[in-house]
């Protein structure tokens, strides 16, 4: 009876300690979910949900995706797009992947909220998100690498990394990483009844979202599995052909499920973005597209210790557990450990030509280097310090070594990122245009620093003409010294043209509307309907010049329909007239 009681005591005590590690592990994990959420899109919203205006964008990437969400919200469908973001033009095939906009809209809708309070808060669930699966990932090696795995996740809501993928707008990007590492998650988790479904869904998300992530998982698949059918050949001969699709039938079913949804959308992405966007060897240290939110390794401070050692001893174990490489998918230690160093790959793939996909992979980098980061401390701690730890209970001296390097993660890399420049007065001048001019409305808009961004000009919801400071500077000055005024000004025909402009012409063939319409060139700046000029410049001389445009523009034909503290918006009353008094 004593034996029985002292087991019994045993198994409460060990039931007890589960109890606590539990309790633990959800706490850490709301701790984390909840500090990349208030501290990377919560800050640069300022804490709040709904705003009158735009806050938290801050590059022409985050407005063309505010406003493409914006524009499927209102037509309801997404087959074309909105011809004010395509230069004018009606027949532009919808062409970029919904997922990010469909849900932005669904929740805008639902919601009540705005459609760019709606995009923001999406981006910013998706990176809180992110960092739970990259502990789930991390897992795979043990509950304490999964743990240990979460500071790294911290930079995702941080510096560079964070202003890159939101206010920079890199949004769909992001969504569909979050889609990628939850597929790397499922690999993990084959041997589950119908795993192949847990493995579709995610991998549909990814070619539906952001379709590049599905090509960089794919060179991994199909690298993994030259190996194991060349390792099966090799040990059975042709048996070996038939061995390999039985002990990788569950992934196979997975990929054909997650294809057979998104077959509609092949087409578009190969005709239209592999023929825009196909591989050219290029060495490039830092991105042309984003500089300073270009990701280096060094961007991870002291972390960069547990990455490099946790690649170190990735490498010691795959050699350990060699043979176990023919069989890597039911491994999901291995497939954590593969997948992670893959990403490390991926992102240096701009050194092989992989440029701009390459540099979007690294600014996900806090989560898909998490698990080799978790699995770097690990082996450190149970090399230095396994014998003071030998007194604790190791996974919650995990969690107080997560919660320390967390802390430390923020107080010496933590950059709040700033609400945007968007301001109330220019968000309703454009709002005002989208309210009350016609549709078929045209818009000229002199230099602005505000709207250099050009795709917030999408906001008027009519075609604009946007006038560079060189052309508006060089035309100003003529006017003042000479009293002579040069109509015919280069302007950019706002759109989101690098796609091509694409619409179809056949069932599986595409054209380029760049090959026959003109984006930039000279416009007769008296043949618009509408001007939006600025006149809040900080350039004493800029600002100068918008107010002597805007007297000439009165004293000719024209009058003010709309005004506020910053700007004006003249109607042209005399269209392809003389303008200019």
């Amino acid at each position: 009876m004593a034996e029985e009681e002292k087991a019994g005591e045993a198994g409460n005590t060990a039931g007890n300690a589960k109890g606590v590690e539990g309790l633990i592990e959800v706490a850490i994990l709301a701790a984390f979910f909840t500090a990349i959420l208030f501290l990377g899109v919560g800050t640069a919203s300022g804490h709040k949900i709904n705003h009158d205006y735009p806050v938290g964008y801050g590059a022409s990437d985050s407005y063309q995706h505010q406003a493409r969400a914006e524009a499927i919200k209102q037509m309801g469908q997404y087959r074309a797009e909105a011809p004010y973001m395509m230069a004018g033009l009606k027949d532009v095939l919808g062409f970029y992947p919904p997922v990010t906009y469909h849900v932005t809209a669904l929740l805008s809708n639902l919601s009540g909220q705005a459609s760019y309070d709606s995009l923001m808060l999406v981006i910013g669930l998706a990176l809180a998100l992110a960092a739970l699966v990259a502990y789930h990932i991390a897992k795979s090696l043990g509950r304490h690498v999964g743990m240990l795995a979460l500071p790294l996740t911290l930079f995702a809501a941080t510096g560079k990394p964070f202003l890159g993928m939101a206010t920079f707008g890199q949004m769909p990007f992001a969504f569909s990483s979050l889609f990628l590492a939850t597929t790397a998650w499922a690999l993990t988790k084959l041997e589950l009844p119908r795993g192949y479904l847990l493995l579709a869904m995610p991998l549909a998300g990814t070619i539906m979202t952001h379709t590049s992530e599905t090509l960089f998982l794919g060179i991994l698949l199909s690298a993994a599995f030259a190996v194991l059918l060349a390792a099966n050949l090799a040990k059975h001969k042709l048996a070996g052909l038939k061995i390999f699709f039985q002990e990788n039938r569950k992934i196979l079913t997975g990929l054909i499920l997650a294809i057979i949804p998104t077959l509609y959308f092949w087409p578009l992405f190969i005709g239209i973005w592999l023929k825009m966007q196909g591989y050219r060897f290029n060495v490039e240290t830092v991105s042309a597209s984003f500089p300073a939110a270009t990701v280096f390794p060094t961007t991870f401070g002291f972390m960069l210790i547990a990455i490099i050692a946790g690649l170190v001893f990735a490498v010691l174990f795959v050699l350990q557990k060699r043979d176990e490489l023919e069989r890597v998918f039911s491994s999901p230690k291995l497939l954590a450990l593969l997948f992670s160093g893959y990403m490390l790959l991926a992102g240096l793939g701009t050194y092989a030509g992989f440029g701009l996909r390459s540099f979007q992979t690294r600014l996900f980098w806090p989560i898909t280097l998490a698990p080799l980061a978790g699995f770097g401390i690990y082996q450190l701690v149970r090399l230095f310090l396994s014998p003071v730890l030998k007194k604790f209970n190791m996974f919650i001296a995990a969690a107080a070594i997560t919660a320390l390097l967390g802390a430390a993660v923020l107080a010496v890399y933590y950059e709040p990122t700033s609400g945007g420049g968007m301001t109330k007065e220019h968000w309703e001048a454009m709002r005002w245009i989208a309210d009350n001019t016609p549709k078929e409305a045209t818009v000229y808009v002199p230099f602005s620093l505000m709207y250099s961004q050009t795709s917030v000009l999408y906001n008027t919801e009519r075609k604009n003409y946007f006038l560079d400071i060189p052309e508006f500077a060089e035309a100003i000055n003529k006017l003042i010294t000479t009293g002579k005024f040069d109509r015919m000004l280069t302007v950019t025909y706002t759109s989101d043209s690098g796609s091509g402009l694409p619409y179809r012409k056949g069932l599986f063939s595409f054209g380029q509307h760049t090959q026959d319409t003109v984006i930039r060139g000279p416009v007769d700046i008296c043949s618009a309907d509408y001007y939006l000029i600025d006149r809040s410049s900080p350039q004493p001389a800029l600002q100068q010049a918008s107010l002597y445009l805007i007297q000439q523009f009165l004293n000719a034909n024209m009058s003010a329909e709309y005004e506020n503290q910053y700007l004006t918006v003249l109607r042209n009353n005399g269209i392809g007239g003389d303008c200019i008094a």
